[in-house]
């Protein structure tokens, strides 16, 4: 009896306690807030008894408005509370980004059209007058060496061979004497100019001004003069580098082979190759004839695609700026405001079915078997008598530690028919007979 009397007790002080905290709910929560968390009786009770527990109501499958593209909030269409049909727009982002994106892509459409038009044309066009060159230029050098070189051909290379070998020679022998002394005389001269500019300067060093005087200019440009005859000195004087010398010797050879080629005149061998080579080119030539422009075509069709895509991206990313309810119900929750700058992503509200509810207790372990999916509960609405039949639809298979025991969240839907007058955020109790073990 006394065991008895002490629950009793324990579950009045709870009611209290849930009806203080339906008072905050009230004042401080919005009127279709969801309430994630339930209070029950803090113990368990004699199997022949029913469980009886207290919490708050809620919606039984809110289901969040996720944004598909980033944006400013521009216009707020509902509030919190408010019924909404599924597919009601309930908010507007700024599109202007969105609009550019999809002109830039239509642009870039157009172009890619206009490419594509112009390409067939003007691709057969280049490619048949290249290979029309190629047969030219194969045909002349059929003939030219059929006739043989000019005169003013052996004469062109012979000064060139000659200006080859000169230089050769130059860069292995070195600077003459009479150019050695030229430039010690010159270095010479610009160390006196330096020496009579260094005096010059040396005489009024102590003046604070005296990097503004002429004598400071002349003793810089001296020093500038001296440097550049000193350069010009060693480097005539160095040895020659071996690289040079071989760059020079290659090029003296390649001329003298190419006026040894002139002298002796074409061979069977080189005017057969010619001849071969007329013929591939002439074959080039047919072919580009047939297919000139093909792989170029195929590019630019693709690119033609690419842009299409391209289009299809752009206005697709502008038909998610729409932003609407996904199910017909009450927004319970609005997580944005006007001009704010949304990512996209992020959730900016909430949308359930106001009339399809749920409440969650949590059921200590001592009681938990004698629970089962498909019990039937009596749910009361809080400081009334107005009641409903519920259903146990899910039992939590993974409990959560408490002091000295642990708490199992068990779920009941409330039936569509017969729950009216129940509420999202309303403190109901909850009995029912549990079975017995």
């Amino acid at each position: 009896m006394l065991r008895t009397i002490s629950r009793i007790v324990v579950v009045l002080s709870l009611a209290a306690l849930v009806v203080a905290g339906s008072t905050l709910y009230r004042n401080g929560l919005p009127e279709f807030a969801a309430v994630p968390a339930s209070v029950q009786t803090g113990a368990s009770v004699a199997a022949e008894e029913p469980l009886a527990f207290f919490g708050a109501l809620q919606v039984a499958e809110p289901r969040q408005v996720v944004l598909g593209v980033g944006g400013q909030v521009t216009a707020l269409l509902v509030e919190e509370g408010d019924k909404v049909t599924a597919g009601q727009e309930i908010l507007r982002l700024d599109t202007t980004s969105l609009d550019t994106g999809i002109e830039k892509a239509e642009i870039g459409l157009e172009l890619a059209k206009v490419a594509l038009a112009q390409l067939g044309e003007a691709s057969r066009e280049s490619e048949l007058a290249t290979a029309k060159a190629n047969v030219d230029v194969a045909k002349i050098t059929l003939e030219k060496l059929k006739e043989g070189a000019t005169k003013e051909e052996i004469t062109a290379a012979q000064n060139s061979t000659n200006a080859a070998w000169a230089r050769y020679n130059e860069i292995k022998a070195g600077p003459s004497q009479a150019r050695i002394d030229q430039l010690r005389a010159n270095m010479d001269k610009a160390q006196i100019t330096l020496t009579e500019a260094q005096r010059n300067y040396d005489e009024i060093a102590w003046r604070p001004d005296v990097g503004k005087t002429p004598q400071s200019a002349a003793l810089q440009r001296a020093t500038i003069d001296f440097t550049a005859v000193k350069a010009a000195f060693d480097e005539a004087t160095a040895p020659a580098q071996q690289s040079d010398l071989l760059s020079a010797l290659t090029a003296a050879q390649r001329a003298q082979i190419a006026l040894d080629d002139l002298l002796e005149g074409a061979t069977d061998a080189d005017i057969s190759l010619a001849e071969a080579r007329v013929l591939s080119a002439e074959a080039a030539l047919a072919r580009v004839q047939e297919l000139a422009g093909a792989s170029e075509l195929r590019a630019g069709e693709l690119r033609v695609r690419q842009a299409e895509i391209g289009v299809e991206e752009a206005k697709a990313a502008k038909s998610k700026s729409k932003v609407v309810a996904p199910i017909a119900g009450a927004i319970i929750d609005l997580n944005v405001v006007l001009g704010q700058m949304a990512s996209a992503g992020s959730s900016v509200a909430i949308v359930g079915d106001v009339a399809a509810l749920k409440l969650v207790v949590n059921v200590p372990q001592d009681d938990i078997a004698r629970v089962a999916v498909g019990n039937t509960v009596t749910v009361t609405r809080f400081g009334t008598d107005k009641t409903v039949d519920a259903v146990v639809e899910r039992i939590s298979p993974v409990g959560t530690p408490g002091a000295g025991t642990a708490t199992f969240p068990v779920t009941i839907l409330l039936p569509a028919a017969g729950a009216e007058g129940f509420s999202p955020g309303m403190l109901v109790s909850v009995a029912f007979a549990a079975k017995k073990e």
